[in-house]
């Protein structure tokens, strides 16, 4: 029966991991990695043993360490590249059925920023931490991609630029939680802090490119309405009017 459930495991890992590949080469929508060229502003990751490299992998093992039932449970639930991932930030209003608009909008923009980030990846070819010390214990399943820069930093940072940009009253909030979903992936034995950091600008970088594409800000205004209907916010233009003559 181990067998059997240790077999059937392999089979899902590979299964996903294929669906992963699929998915990473459909055409972007918004901007191509081309256009976003990331790995033209990214720094190298710190060389293979150097002092920085060490430290890399001692944070990921201290965190390793120190990680609470409570923690992993949120690394495992934060694996997901969903904008409802912010649900606990944005209120419980902010959910698919209010959203059908901003739910596909923001699907999109998951699927550019994570193909964008595929060069840089392959070009760096940094093994996770998991592969480069078998002392790391991931909670999480394992890639198909390279570490460095992390995708789920670089989604967390993208989406929150652009949230903070829709209901800038949570921007706070809003990049709060980016930071912990950022986190969770070291946390979970997956990225280096140094992968975190390169996801950041990556996602700082790709809204750049995206915000000065027609198609898109189209759709993110069609998409910051619904979102603030949905909240029950006032229309971005009354909100900076009341802010303005108090």
């Amino acid at each position: 029966m181990a067998r059997r459930i240790a077999a059937l495991a392999a089979v899902l890992i590979a299964v996903a991991a294929l669906a992963d590949l699929e998915w990473s080469h459909a055409a972007a929508y918004y901007v191509s990695p081309a256009q976003v060229a990331v790995l033209e502003i990214l720094a190298p990751p710190p060389p293979p043993d150097s002092p920085a490299d060490k430290a890399d992998l001692q944070a990921v093992l201290d965190a390793q360490r120190h990680r609470t039932p409570a923690e992993v449970a949120a690394v495992r639930a934060d694996a997901q590249l969903s904008v409802f991932r912010f649900t606990g930030v944005m209120g419980p209003a902010f959910k698919p059925e209010n959203l059908p608009f901003a739910t596909e909008f923001f699907a999109r923009i998951v699927a550019d920023d994570q193909k964008a980030i595929v060069p840089a990846k392959e070009h760096f070819g940094r093994p996770r931490p998991y592969v480069a010390d078998h002392a790391v214990d991931p909670v999480v399943r394992a890639s198909p991609y390279e570490s460095y820069p992390s995708g789920h930093a670089t989604f967390a940072y993208a989406t929150a630029v652009l949230l903070a940009a829709m209901v800038p009253e949570k921007a706070a909030a809003i990049f709060q939680r980016a930071e912990d979903f950022a986190e969770n992936r070291v946390i979970g034995g997956v990225h280096y802090p140094t992968d975190i950091e390169a996801g950041k600008i990556c996602g700082a970088v790709i809204d750049h490119v995206m915000l000065h594409d027609a198609r898109f800000k189209t759709d993110f205004a069609r998409a910051t309405v619904e979102v603030r209907h949905a909240l029950k916010l006032q229309p971005q233009a009354q909100a900076h009017d009341s802010a303005a003559h108090p």
